[in-house]
């Protein structure tokens, strides 16, 4: 009888395992359903959730032996550390992935790598010897190339992009720029622009904004290029507020600079009004996020529970003392279940409230933390203030690590952005300096300098912020969370 029972229980346990396991999916669905995932992740700042699915991806095409899949992985992986200013991992990463990419002959795939390529070489333009424009001129042409060959038009458009912004980075350095140059570089932003506008390529018209500001500003044509983004800003939807904020940016700038102050601020209102409606945008679309996975997620539960419960009939006619272990324990899970939506929940609220709060106007004594962490992050490297936001989360119960995270990525941002400009230290104090109200012969006493060298650096935060007077440069730093 005891063996009987003892088999019988082996079965139940058995069918009951077998009915609670999920049908295996196919590896190639798998691995396209993280990398969307990893995708969804990364538009929202997200970078270490979108890291972790991307690296699940990365396993999963290794496991499966699928080249196509690895080439996928590694591609999304380097597009999220350049993301997160992690430019040597992302070089090293799209290394692997591109020799893999030509040894499997994946086309679209080396495409997409390239194009990274290209990105990083384009991002080491900071200063006259640092250039690496030709190796990505290299890296954007053979992309394009297998773009055309491919039928990839968003590889394509974003390829010429690349090769647009690199010829204006040749120009960066020259006075006067070479006229040559400068018309290539516009020949290839008209090419991209004329393939984003044609198959409605949000993204990457988006992205022309920025690259047609830098090329009508090296070629001093303020006039024509108010024309060209006020024509652009007329032709948009309505709901496209992100892009309506970048063409309102651009258009104060260069309202200023062609002292028509009036028109300057009439932009600067419709930049912010147009910046306030992209961020209720998206805090709707987390919210209809959150509230999706949530029914999913009960939707699961109750999958889970049918299965229980089968599982649990089954041990009923077995024996009874088997019965109360196998409930105990699904009573337990659930329990931990609820406890993690909960913790979804306060995370979900608490993220609100801080959106809802200017960083720079602490209310209690977490925001003042944040709000100091905020101005050191012009000279923090973004690894420092990661850091320091998860200690922040650590120490104080009431701002969980969700949250932590969400807030330096944010930091994280604005310092990747002030590293961009190439401002050193010395220049940002100064920056500051300014920002109380000192004047040169001032600073010079505060920092030990001489007058002659303050006056220098202001001339150097002049050029690398691209601005004219001191007005500007504290209305550019403030722009930027220096001050």
């Amino acid at each position: 009888m005891k063996r009987l029972l003892g088999f019988l229980l082996v079965w139940a346990l058995t069918a009951g395992l077998g009915a609670c396991r999920k049908a295996p999916e196919g590896a190639e669905q798998e691995i396209a359903a993280r990398l969307e995932a990893a995708d969804r992740h990364l538009n929202a700042q997200r970078f270490d959730a979108a890291l972790r699915e991307a690296l699940a991806a990365l396993d999963l095409a290794r496991q499966s032996g699928s080249p196509a899949g690895e080439a996928r992985a590694l591609t999304g992986i380097v597009g999220i550390d350049i993301m997160a200013s992690r430019d040597e991992d992302a070089w090293q990463k799209a290394r692997e992935a591109e020799a893999l990419a030509r040894e499997a002959g994946l086309k679209t795939e080396l495409a997409d790598i390239l194009i990274a390529k290209a990105k990083l070489c384009s991002y080491a333009e900071i200063s006259p010897d640092t250039g690496r424009n030709d190796e990505g001129l290299e890296y954007a042409r053979e992309a394009l190339s297998l773009a055309e060959e491919s039928g990839g038009i968003e590889q394509q458009a974003e390829a010429c992009y690349i090769i647009g912004s690199l010829y204006i980075n040749k120009n960066r350095w020259s006075d006067p720029i070479d006229p040559e140059l400068y018309r290539t570089a516009g020949q290839w932003l008209d090419r991209g622009q004329a393939l984003a506008d044609t198959y409605d390529l949000p993204r990457l018209r988006r992205n022309g904004i920025l690259f047609r500001s830098r090329w009508f500003q090296q070629g001093g044509r303020n006039d024509e290029a108010i024309a060209w983004f006020e024509k652009v800003r007329g032709g948009l939807k309505e709901t496209d507020h992100l892009m309506a904020a970048a063409l309102d940016d651009r258009l104060v700038r260069l309202y200023t600079r062609t002292g028509e102050t009036e028109k300057a601020l009439d932009a600067h209102d419709r930049y912010v009004f147009q910046m306030q409606e992209y961020l209720r945008q998206k805090q709707d679309e987390a919210l209809q996020e959150m509230e999706t996975r949530y029914e999913v997620q009960l939707k699961e539960q109750q999958i889970e529970r049918s299965r229980y419960q089968i599982w649990i009939l089954v041990l009923v006619l077995l024996l009874s003392a088997a019965l109360i272990l196998l409930i105990t324990g699904w009573l337990r899970k659930a329990r931990r279940r609820a406890e993690e939506l909960q913790k979804q929940s306060d995370s979900k609220e608490q993220i609100i409230e801080f959106l809802s709060k200017d960083l720079r106007n602490p209310v209690n004594a977490i925001s003042g933390e944040i709000a100091r962490l905020s101005a050191d992050a012009a000279i923090l490297p973004p690894e420092t203030i990661r850091e320091k936001c998860q200690a922040l989360a650590e120490k104080t119960e009431s701002m969980n690590a969700g949250v932590a995270d969400y807030v330096g990525d944010i930091l994280m941002q604005r310092s990747r952005r002030i590293a961009d400009i190439g401002l050193s230290q010395r220049e940002i104090e100064i920056i500051r300096l300014s920002a109380e109200g000192l004047k040169a012969a001032d600073i010079a006493g505060r920092i030990h300098l001489s007058v002659h060298t303050v006056n220098t650096h202001r001339q150097r935060i002049y050029a690398k912020m691209d601005v004219k007077n001191v007005s500007e440069m504290l209305r550019k730093s403030t722009e930027l969370g220096i001050i």
